[in-house]
């Protein structure tokens, strides 16, 4: 299942997400992804985002390989890109300001696909912000948020 934008979730599915959340918290040493690979585009100015998907996909067992988001922006068919990467990893994790270009890339996947921030929206922030307001207050569905800042990536998720 690929995760451009938090309006692809259903209610029933951020609920199984915060779930299986709570259930990796409380093992250690879970291996879920043992011997699986996943291909990160990321941009050198990103830490928090990359250290948080980087170390995840370590701790639960798998490996990463790192390539910088304008490795998208090359002449090569992104169809094609996105073939040859399936042929090796069981995921990717794009961090590229253009939406549309994840977009594309989840059209020709034959493997999961994560947004992890394009200028359009930051779906995983939002979600992972989501998860920790429900730890601590309960249901978070019933509570009131203001968001304060500039129209951005954030906002619109």
């Amino acid at each position: 299942m690929d995760f451009l934008s938090l309006n692809e979730l259903s209610e029933r599915q951020v609920n199984e997400i915060f779930s299986l959340a709570t259930k990796i918290k409380l093992i250690d040493n879970i291996n879920v992804l043992n011997g699986k690979n996943f291909v990160l585009f990321f941009p050198e100015s990103s830490i928090r985002t990359r250290i948080t998907f980087e170390k995840g996909i370590k701790d639960l067992g798998g490996e990463s390989v790192l390539f910088p988001p304008e490795s998208l922006d090359k002449r090569e068919e992104l169809e094609d890109v996105i073939k040859y990467i399936s042929n090796w990893a069981e995921g990717v994790i794009i961090r590229h300001s253009d939406f549309s270009k994840v977009q594309e890339l989840s059209r020709h996947s034959s493997v999961p696909i994560i947004n992890a921030m394009t200028s359009e929206n930051h779906p995983c922030e939002i979600l992972s912000d989501l998860y920790s307001i429900s730890e601590k207050k309960g249901n978070y569905k019933d509570l009131v948020y203001t968001f304060v800042g500039p129209k951005s990536n954030i906002s619109r998720s």
